[in-house]
């Protein structure tokens, strides 16, 4: 039985059995006899039909509704019980360097680094003179404008010594622009050279240093290096390859650590059910 909610304005009743659609409406229960009978017979959801192709050459914005992430093939996402634990690691790695920032600075002083604005020296610095060259070639060494080399290291680092670990001697003296930033330099080699352990390494350093909230940008960044890390791990040949857990490591903390789920194997593995 039809439950009614609200009483009705007016009774129009059953149409009569004589009641012909051809003739025009002469009075008003005619003409709402008419209303009745076209409602009834209009479908509940109604989708137009349009030849969208006419539309292409006007088209001025494309919109991807993916997110770009690779989920892993078969035999490449880590177990749970994996991730389980080097989550518990990250987090009490962050957790440290947090609360004991001053006492770890007595503990680490200050080692020489170059300022954040210099990509090339960084990439000197993090990756050494041979990834440096693959990324921007040998380099003549231009100088800048108050005559000092663009490329040159300050005088207090030993070129022989490169590439350096993200010593704690270093990430402790970055603020968190300059880690965002040196994030992004990271990513864009990574994109130019792929991935090495060295990297790996700094960028989970970077990693354990970033603080949150995170504002819209750095958001981005975190979910373009989620990207790339997918299509890297979605290239390697087989699931013992050496990278393969570096690289679920990045993967599962960008997405659990930084609140990037939908960038993971199992919100992609959910949706798919």
């Amino acid at each position: 039985m039809e439950r009614k909610l609200t009483k009705k304005a007016f009774v129009i009743g059953e149409k009569p059995e004589n009641f012909d659609m051809n003739v025009p409406p002469v009075t008003g229960y005619d003409y709402l006899y008419r209303v009745r009978i076209e409602s009834r017979n209009c479908p509940k959801v109604v989708v137009s039909d349009i030849d969208k192709t006419k539309f292409l050459n006007r088209q001025t914005v494309t919109i991807d509704e993916g997110n770009g992430f690779i989920s892993a093939r078969p035999g490449f996402a880590p177990n749970p019980e994996w991730k389980e634990l080097q989550l518990e690691t990250f987090n009490s790695y962050k957790q440290k360097m947090s609360e004991d920032r001053a006492c770890l600075k007595q503990k680490f002083p200050r080692k020489a680094f170059p300022k954040i604005k210099f990509n090339q020296k960084w990439c000197l610095y993090c990756l050494g003179t041979e990834k440096h060259d693959l990324i921007y070639g040998r380099a003549e060494e231009p100088e800048e404008s108050d005559g000092t080399s663009c490329i040159a290291i300050s005088k207090e680092i030993r070129v022989s010594d490169f590439p350096y670990p993200p010593l704690l001697s270093i990430i402790l003296y970055l603020n968190q622009g300059q880690i965002v930033k040196l994030l992004s330099y990271h990513i864009e080699w990574l994109e130019k050279i792929g991935f090495s352990h060295l990297q790996g390494e700094w960028l989970y350093a970077l990693l354990v240093a970033l603080e949150k909230p995170l504002d819209p940008d750095t958001c981005a960044l975190l979910r373009s290096l989620s990207r790339h890390c997918s299509k890297l791990r979605n290239e390697l040949p087989t699931p013992d390859h050496e990278f393969v857990q570096a690289l679920n490591l990045l993967l599962l903390i960008v997405a659990h650590c930084f609140d990037q789920k939908d960038m993971s194997d199992d919100f992609i593995s959910a949706n798919r059910m």
